[in-house]
C-alpha cells in the first residue's frame, strides 16, 4: 500500500472518530443556567485582626486573663474551617471537635499544647460574632481559656443558602510559647 493511501485512511479514520466524539463532548459541557445560579460563591472577608485582638484582650483583662497575640498561622487555620462550614452551610461537622481541631493544627504544622475554637454563622460583623460568643458557656470558656496564648480569626461569606456569613476564631498555645502552668 502506498504512503498516500495509508495517510488517507488514517485521516478518514481520524475524521470518523472526531465526528463521533464531537457530539459526546457537548454532553457535559453545557449546564442549565439555573444550575449555575444555584452554585454558591464563597468569598473570604477581610477581618481587622487588630480590632479583634483589642476586643478579645479587653474582655480577657476584665476577667483576669492574660492577653493573647494575633497569629496569622491561626488565621489560615480559621479560614480553612470557615470555608468548610460555609461549603456545608452548617456548623455541624466532625471537624468541629477536639480531634478535628487537633488534626487541622497538625496539618498546618502548628505544634501546640492547647487549642480551642469558636464557630459562628449569620453574624454580619466582627462585633456581632464576638458578642455571640460571649453568651454560650462553651464559647465564652474558649474566649477566657487561661492556657492559650495566640489567636486567629477568619470570615467567609456564602452567596446563597441558610447562612451567609461564617466566622471561625482559633485559639492555641504553640509549643514555642512553652508548656502551660496547670496550677
Amino acid at each position: 500500500m502506498s504512503l498516500v493511501k495509508t495517510i488517507a485512511r488514517i485521516m478518514i479514520a481520524g475524521g470518523l472518530l472526531a465526528a463521533l466524539l464531537v457530539p459526546l463532548a457537548g454532553c457535559g459541557s453545557f449546564q442549565n443556567n439555573k444550575e449555575l445560579e444555584d452554585q454558591p460563591v464563597f468569598t473570604r472577608v477581610p477581618v481587622d485582626g487588630q480590632a479583634m485582638l483589642d476586643m478579645l484582650n479587653a474582655y480577657r483583662a476584665q476577667n483576669g486573663r492574660p492577653p493573647l497575640r494575633h497569629d496569622e498561622r491561626l488565621d489560615a487555620v480559621s479560614a480553612d474551617m470557615a470555608r468548610h462550614i460555609a461549603g456545608r452551610d452548617s456548623m455541624d461537622t466532625w471537624a468541629h471537635s477536639a480531634f478535628g481541631l487537633s488534626q487541622r493544627l497538625e496539618k498546618a504544622n502548628y505544634p501546640n499544647y492547647a487549642g480551642a475554637e469558636n464557630l459562628g454563622a449569620g453574624y454580619a460583623s466582627l462585633q456581632a460574632a464576638f458578642a455571640g460568643w460571649q453568651g454560650p458557656k462553651d464559647h465564652n470558656k474558649n474566649l477566657l481559656n487561661p492556657y492559650v496564648t495566640r489567636v486567629g480569626i477568619a470570615s467567609v461569606d456564602r452567596s446563597n443558602g441558610k447562612w451567609r456569613h461564617f466566622w471561625v476564631m482559633t485559639l492555641s498555645r504553640p509549643t514555642e510559647d512553652g508548656r502551660p502552668n496547670l496550677q
